[in-house]
C-alpha cells in the first residue's frame, strides 16, 4: 500500500554502492527502516543532504504489515533547516538529541504527539536567533511525558530533592547518585514548567553541564538501552566554550 507521511531522520547507513537503510520517526507510522535506492549514484535526483540528523521529510512509502525494512517510492524535504547546520551550538544539540530520539523511541511506536512535538522544537531551534543555550536542557526535560517517567509537579521549599527514581520532589535526604539537589532540582521543575524552549530562563554555564549529566542519568534509570551517549561530551564542550 502506498502512503504519505511526515518523517524525522534518526539513523542513516550506506548501503550497497548506491543505496542508503535509514531509520525515520514518522508521523503517520512511528519508527521505520526504510530502504532508498539509488540515492549515493552520482546523478541521484534525490539529493543526499536530506538524509542528516534530524532532518525533516515528506515521504511517500511503500507501507507492508510485518516487513522489516519497507521501501521509499519518493523523498523531498519537508523543512530545509537554515541555522542548524551551520552553527557549532545548534550542530552540537542536533547530533546529541538525534543520538537521543535513537535510543529512546521504541521500534513500533505511533504517537503523532511525540512527532509535533520534535518537529516543532527543531523548527524553533532553526528559527531562534539567540537566547537557546538552555534548549537541549528544556527538550529533554519535556520530552519526558511522551516516554513515561514526566518529572512529578509536586515541589516545594520543604521537598525540594528530586528523586530520579520515582520521578517526585522529596524532602528525605537522598545520596546523590540517584537524586538531583538544590539549587539543580529547583532549575530543573522551572524547565519542567517553562512554555518557552528555555529561552527565558537563567542559567549559568556550569549549572548547564551539571544538569545535562543528571538528566542523561535520569534517562538512564527509567530506559533500560539507554547507554551512553557518545555526542554528550562534545555538546558539554560546545556549551562550556
Amino acid at each position: 500500500m502506498i502512503e504519505k507521511t511526515k518523517g524525522i531522520i534518526v539513523r542513516v547507513t550506506k548501503f550497497s554502492e548506491s543505496s542508503l537503510v535509514v531509520k525515520v520517526f514518522t508521523e503517520v507510522f512511528g519508527m521505520r527502516t526504510y530502504m532508498v535506492r539509488g540515492v549515493r549514484k552520482k546523478k541521484s535526483r534525490t539529493p543526499m543532504n536530506l538524509f542528516q540528523p534530524l532532518s525533516i521529510l515528506d515521504m511517500v512509502v511503500y507501507e507492508k504489515a510485518g516487513r522489516e525494512i519497507q521501501q521509499v517510492k519518493e523523498v523531498k524535504s519537508g523543512h530545509i533547516y537554515s541555522s542548524i547546520p551551520y552553527e557549532m551550538a545548534k550542530t552540537s544539540m542536533a547530533v546529541f538529541l538525534n543520538e537521543v530520539l535513537y535510543k529512546a523511541i521504541g521500534e513500533e511506536e505511533t504517537n503523532e504527539n511525540m512527532f509535533q512535538f520534535i518537529y516543532q522544537s527543531m523548527q524553533y531551534l532553526d528559527e531562534a536567533d539567540e537566547k537557546y543555550q538552555n534548549f537541549h536542557l528544556w527538550f529533554l526535560t519535556h520530552f519526558t511525558r511522551f516516554l513515561g517517567f514526566e518529572a512529578s509537579g509536586n515541589f516545594a521549599t520543604r521537598q525540594a530533592i528530586f528523586d530520579m527514581q520515582e520521578g517526585r520532589y522529596t524532602s528525605l535526604k537522598l545520596p546523590e547518585s540517584i537524586s538531583i539537589h538544590p539549587p539543580l532540582s529547583s532549575i530543573f521543575h522551572e524547565l519542567h514548567l517553562d512554555k518557552s524552549f528555555g529561552e527565558e530562563m537563567n542559567i549559568s554555564r556550569e549549572q548547564r553541564r551539571l544538569l545535562l549529566e543528571k538528566l542523561h542519568q535520569y534517562y538512564q534509570f527509567h530506559l533500560p538501552n539507554f547507554s551512553e551517549l557518545k555526542s554528550l561530551q562534545v555538546l558539554t564542550e560546545v556549551m562550556s566554550s
